[in-house]
């Protein structure tokens, strides 16, 4: 059984690539399906995100050239029009590559955790759809399990190296828990909607999205569940609020030091954490200043992202050690697999001979012919049936002079000291 990986990334391709080679969520149960019919393809499985397309695949006769053709038609390109922005894995770089990058150790932003679920649910698709064999079922619980292992013993996870990652961290340090406080996000563009996923991920309870645009709040309000507001409404939005990240396109400040002054007459000494993501700033600097109030600056959270992204790299080596040994782990198990199946193939092999002369000799002595004798011929021609195959080999071995098939017949075949 060989194991196959053929994909792109953002290290390899373009978005406008990735884009082309993106597999329709909706489509996914027929993309497997048609996959899964190409020749040699036994089991099958399709990671599809953002970032990287990757095809999974096991088959004894599977190639990476079937795949390529395959990915190809599929998406209409035209064949080998993609070509060099593919890589093609097979056997334990193959294994090696998927335990990589369900760690997060091959993603844009190193070590981030989202890569693991969108692979669970690669994983869990193609076994709803029927195309996930013992194979790749076996190799993506391994790869879940060494993410696991790679996240509990390096650092590859814990440090910020995004914007929004570090305020979440800095909210953690001056709140604890941030499922008890409310936060108001100014603004509705990328870097809030990025804000608003990663506070919403650790069980934030309360979002205002407040922004001067009114469909672009409402739309991030549906999509989170939080509520929208204009900007005339913020100051009195201001109080009921322990966090405020702002990012707009305003040349001027959207919060001003007399409304925050207010907010914290109405707060009675609860802290208040601000982050001004924009440039020009939308808070006014001065409320760094007042008590009660921490305020901290795209500059402030780029230095914490900067030396995050540096610990993630000094713990990329130890992530890669664990790893390389979760992948000879796993090709010891498939060689086992492999040779399980062998096994099971000659003990079938050999009932069914037993079974056949039984028969025969069940039959002789209904028939009334002497037990002795029909024993001594069940032992006889059960023995000569099941030497044959091996007896028939090692013959052509030694006309052929293969010495490592004679050798290995001997350990198998002999005992003790005739070995």
């Amino acid at each position: 059984m060989s194991l196959l990986a053929l994909g792109l990334s953002h290290q390899t391709a373009p978005v406008a690539v990735r884009e082309r080679l993106a597999f329709v969520p909706d489509r996914l149960d027929d993309a497997l399906t048609a996959l899964h019919a190409v020749d040699g393809v036994e089991e099958c499985a399709i990671v599809s995100t953002c970032n990287r397309t990757e095809l999974y695949v096991a088959g004894a006769e599977a190639s990476i050239q079937a795949l390529d053709d395959w990915l190809h038609r599929w998406h209409g390109a035209a064949p080998g029009s993609m070509g060099r922005h593919l890589y093609g894995l097979r056997g334990s770089p193959a294994v090696a590559h998927l335990l990589r990058v369900t760690s997060g150790m091959d993603s844009m932003v190193l070590g981030e955790p989202q890569i693991t679920g969108q692979v669970k649910t690669a994983w869990s698709g193609a076994r709803e759809t029927g195309t996930l064999g013992p194979v790749l079922d076996r190799l993506f619980q391994h790869a879940f399990q060494t993410a696991k292992l790679v996240r509990t013993e390096t650092g590859i996870g814990h440090n910020p190296v995004t914007l929004p990652f570090a305020a979440l961290k800095l909210a953690h340090q001056i709140f604890g828990d941030v499922g008890r406080v409310g936060a108001l996000m100014v603004g509705a563009g990328e870097m809030i909607e990025d804000c608003c996923r990663h506070f919403l991920g650790k069980g934030l309870n309360r979002l205002t999205i407040a922004n001067r645009s009114a469909e672009r709040a409402d739309r991030l309000a549906a999509e989170f569940g939080a509520r929208a507001i204009g900007l005339d409404a913020l100051a009195d939005a201001l109080p009921d609020h322990d966090v405020v990240v702002a990012c707009t396109g305003s040349p001027e400040p959207v919060v001003t030091e007399p409304m925050i002054r207010r907010a914290l007459e109405k707060r009675r000494r609860r802290p208040l954490f601000m982050v001004d993501l924009s440039v020009p700033r939308n808070v006014e600097p001065s409320i760094g200043e007042l008590e009660d109030v921490y305020l901290y600056t795209i500059d402030d959270l780029r230095e914490i992202a900067q030396r995050g992204h540096q610990q993630r790299l000094d713990a990329l080596d130890q992530a890669g050690a664990i790893v390389d040994g979760q992948t000879e782990a796993f090709d010891r198990w498939l060689n086992l697999h492999a040779a399980s199946a062998t096994l099971k193939a000659m003990r079938e092999q050999a009932f069914d001979e037993r079974d056949r002369l039984l028969d025969r000799a069940l039959r002789d002595l209904a028939a009334g012919r002497d037990a002795e004798d029909v024993l001594k011929q069940f032992g006889h021609r059960l023995t000569n049936r099941l030497l044959h195959p091996p007896s028939t080999a090692v013959r052509e071995a030694a006309e052929r002079a293969d010495d490592p098939l004679l050798d290995a017949a001997r350990r198998l075949m002999l005992r003790g000291d005739d070995a």
